[in-house]
Order: structure tokens, then C-alpha cells, then sequence
């Protein structure tokens, strides 16, 4: 019973500090942007950048660990095309047309998502300290991302909810087809498969990446680094010890870390129903953190 106890804290701690990373992703974006780097260069150089960086590593400390059976290869691969470069693309197209506090509401409608599908494809249930917890984190990403919502078309909103509906899929199916291979090779091959599509899409010559790479290079690996390389391989190494719903309510620490970092480093100023929003995210995590399931 401790031996459990003592790997769920692991897996709550693993996607926290996932949510964390993934939270720097607005910063780094920023300074992108202001570097006139194209969202989807971005995404591209992210994923493929950090997937070099992951290879290399389990070359250097294990290598063995990169050898997988067809199936486990191709669901890998798979993932990271319709799973993470599919969400991050709608994510951003989303961006261009609705406000950027709205964008974000959408994508964080994934933990409903996740918990109402879990107990269909992954007989998962939340119990009811569950429900709780993502009843208030809900209610707490609402007050963390208040603020001025704007709609240019409609359009727009069936991609922020398709973002969070590839993001839930990816989830569910990352927890039930890669939870037996461990979370530095799977990510890779994700990553890598994110990497080449996203590539593949974004640039058609080779001068651009070799361009931006020389001149941004500094801002692209550490972005590369904390956002993909830490923030996957955490994140998939907690879907291995706690349920999906588990995970994806606790990576509702994600924006809370986004909206903190933005505060420090952009001299972005919190409203207070902001500051009541991050304290319900906080109550949800406990919650979960004490549920037994």
C-alpha cells in the first residue's frame, strides 16, 4: 500500500512539474514573436529540435531502450502527428482569430473532455473527490483567464475546441498504448512524428530553419529543452502511475504557471478574480492529491 502511495505522489509531482514546464511555453512564445518567428516554424523547430536532443540522450544512456515493437512504434509516431502537431496547430490557428484568454479557456475544457471519455475507452473513474477537483479547477481556469473574449468568426471556436479535443484524445491514448514502454523513448518517437509533420508543413526550403536556428538559436533550444524535452518525458512518465483524468486535471497547472511567469518576467499584472482562479486550481490539486482511486 506505501509502495502505491509512493508512486502516485511521483505521478502528481512528475505532471505538475510538467505543467510548470509547459507554463514557460507563453514566455518563450512571446520572445518569438517578437523575433518575427511564425507560429508554425515555431512549433516545428520545438519539436524537432527537442527530438534530437532526446535521441541523443538515450543513445548516450540507453540505447536499447529505442528498440520497439512495429505496434508501439507506429502508436508513437501516430501520437505525435494527431495528437500533439494536430492540438498545437489548431491551437494557434485558434489564436489568429479569437482572443487569447478565450483560446485558452477552450483548450482547458480537455480535463471534461478526458474524464467523460476515460470511462468509456479507459474504464477510469474519477470517484467523487474527482468530480470536485475538476469541477473547481473548471471554475478556476475560467477566473485565471477572465478578461476581454472576442470572436473575429466562428470558425475559430470549432478549432479551439478541436485542440482541446486532439489534446484529450492524445492523452487517453498515450495512457493506454504507451503506459508499458518508458517515457524517454515514447517521447521521442512522439516528438519526432510531431516534428517531421510540423516540418514537412512549414518549411519548404532549407535556408529558413538554418536562418532562424543561427540567429534565435539560443531562444529555440531552451524553449526545445524546457517546453518539449522535460515537459513531455515528465509528463509521460506521471501517465504512467496516475489515471488519464488524474493527469489532465493537474496539468491545470499549466496556465496557472503560464499567468505567474507572465507576471514576473513580462510585467503582466493580475487581476484579483486571476488570483482567485489560481487559488481553485490549487484547491483542485489538493483534492486530487487526496483521492484514493
Amino acid at each position: 500500500m506505501n509502495q502505491s502511495l509512493s508512486t502516485r505522489q511521483k505521478g502528481y509531482i512528475q505532471i505538475i512539474l510538467s505543467g510548470m514546464c509547459f507554463g514557460a511555453l507563453g514566455y518563450f512564445g512571446k520572445m518569438a514573436y517578437k523575433n518575427s518567428i511564425l507560429p508554425g516554424e515555431l512549433l516545428a523547430l520545438r519539436y524537432s529540435i527537442s527530438a534530437i536532443l532526446t535521441g541523443l540522450i538515450i543513445l548516450i544512456t540507453n540505447p536499447k531502450s529505442l528498440i520497439l515493437n512495429r505496434f508501439q512504434l507506429v502508436s508513437s509516431l501516430l501520437l505525435g502527428i494527431f495528437g500533439y502537431a494536430l492540438f498545437s496547430s489548431f491551437y494557434f490557428i485558434a489564436l489568429t482569430g479569437l482572443s487569447a484568454s478565450l483560446t485558452v479557456l477552450l483548450l482547458y475544457t480537455y480535463p471534461v473532455m478526458v474524464a467523460v471519455m476515460s470511462q468509456f475507452i479507459l474504464k477510469e473513474h474519477l470517484g467523487r473527490l474527482g468530480i470536485y477537483a475538476l469541477i473547481v479547477v473548471s471554475i478556476g481556469i475560467v477566473g485565471l483567464v477572465w478578461g476581454e473574449w472576442s470572436v473575429s468568426e466562428p470558425k475559430f471556436l470549432l478549432y479551439g475546441i478541436g485542440s482541446a479535443f486532439f489534446y484529450a484524445l492524445y492523452i487517453m491514448y498515450s495512457r493506454k498504448y504507451l503506459s508499458d514502454i518508458p517515457a524517454m523513448p515514447s517521447s521521442f518517437y512522439v516528438q519526432l512524428g510531431a516534428g517531421f509533420i510540423l516540418s514537412a508543413i512549414h518549411f519548404h526550403e532549407i535556408e529558413r530553419p538554418h536562418y532562424l536556428i543561427t540567429h534565435h538559436g539560443a531562444l529555440i533550444f531552451s524553449m526545445a529543452v524546457v517546453c518539449s524535452l522535460m515537459a513531455m518525458t515528465l509528463f509521460l512518465a506521471g501517465l504512467r502511475r496516475i489515471t488519464s483524468s488524474e493527469a489532465s486535471i493537474l496539468s491545470t497547472t499549466e496556465p496557472l504557471f503560464g499567468v505567474l511567469i507572465a507576471a514576473l518576467f513580462l510585467g503582466e499584472k493580475l487581476a484579483f478574480i486571476q488570483i482567485v482562479g489560481g487559488v481553485l486550481i490549487l484547491i483542485g490539486m489538493i483534492l486530487i492529491a487526496r483521492s484514493k482511486r
